[in-house]
């Protein structure tokens, strides 16, 4: 029985992060001066798509190798296989780098995709000789999120904070731990009708690697507009913490947001309502222009390619 589009597509993003293990972290084997250059692949590494806007995140391959080249930028263009036109592009988009600062090179576009169902993701690739490379991905457009996604309200988890362990260690697997992070619940914030930023993410056992940079980047934001928005950390795992990995025993909260991947980013508005999800690695460039959003009360839109 053939796999069905939804474990496809987790076993894609399932090999993108397992070949960025297995290469020290996305660095760019070097090929023998005779070798010929295998051909640039896209892998898309989301774990879920839903009608309306997605953020589509992807990886390029070379010799099963993920590249870090800020210059490439892939063309996107979505069938509607379910449609009366499926030969046909529903939307086009183009994914542009944005891995500054992550482990790997990570390229996003943005797409709406408008109905549930069977899609189909037409990538193309530039290739640095020859004619670019174009594949093609079959997807799953599920009728409702699984994951708490942009339009729901947030679910009012009670993490831990300093008043519940005033020792950072054991809250989160940061090596560096900003007390900031760790004032509020997510059920606090709602309250407090100001708009918040939630990531839940595992610095010390991260298995994207994106987590402690993810942690960096909102550091720099949080700086930049914690008078206007809440920034919250969610672990991941709860202390001892190299012992939940291992029997990959999660906190509450991840169960309650449905959460099964890591790192998982959300910007929630003054009346708790959920306004973007960002899903594995982000970077300032990424999402300081959503902070400005959503900081001014406006609704967020992608930043432009």
């Amino acid at each position: 029985m053939p796999a069905s589009p939804t474990l496809m597509l987790r076993a894609g993003t399932a090999l993108l992060l397992l070949l960025i293990t297995l290469t020290g972290c996305g660095k760019e084997a070097t090929l023998p001066p005779t070798a010929t250059p295998s051909p640039a692949i896209a892998v898309l590494a989301v774990s879920e798509l839903t009608p309306g806007l997605n953020r589509i995140a992807l990886g390029v391959l070379r010799s099963g190798t993920p590249l870090n080249d800020p210059k490439l930028k892939l063309d996107l263009r979505f069938f509607y296989l379910d449609g009366a036109t499926p030969t046909k592009p529903q939307s086009e988009s183009q994914a542009v780098y944005r891995g500054e600062g992550l482990p790997f090179g990570l390229y996003v576009g943005y797409a709406t995709l408008s109905d549930p169902g069977g899609w189909e993701l037409e990538i193309t690739v530039p290739q640095a000789n020859g004619q670019p490379m174009v594949s093609r991905t079959r997807l799953e457009v599920l009728a409702k999120p699984q994951v708490p996604a942009a339009g729901m309200l947030a679910i009012p988890s009670h993490n831990l904070t300093v008043r519940d362990e005033p020792d950072l260690s054991k809250i989160t697997s940061d090596a560096n731990p900003d007390p900031d992070f760790y004032q509020l619940t997510i059920a606090e914030a709602i309250a407090a009708h100001k708009p918040f930023v939630v990531a839940f993410a595992t610095p010390g056992y991260c298995q994207t690697a994106t987590c402690g940079p993810n942690m960096l980047v909102l550091r720099k934001l949080k700086n930049q507009y914690k008078a206007q928005v809440n920034f919250i950390h969610v672990e991941v795992y709860p202390y001892p913490f190299g012992q939940s990995f291992k029997a990959m025993r999660r906190v509450p909260p991840m169960d309650e947001w449905n959460l099964h991947t890591e790192p998982w980013t959300f910007l929630v508005d003054g009346a708790g309502r959920i306004q973007a999800r960002y899903e594995g690695g982000i970077t300032f460039t990424e999402l300081e222009p959503a902070l400005v959003q959503l900081s001014a009360g406006q609704p967020i839109t992608p930043p432009a390619p």
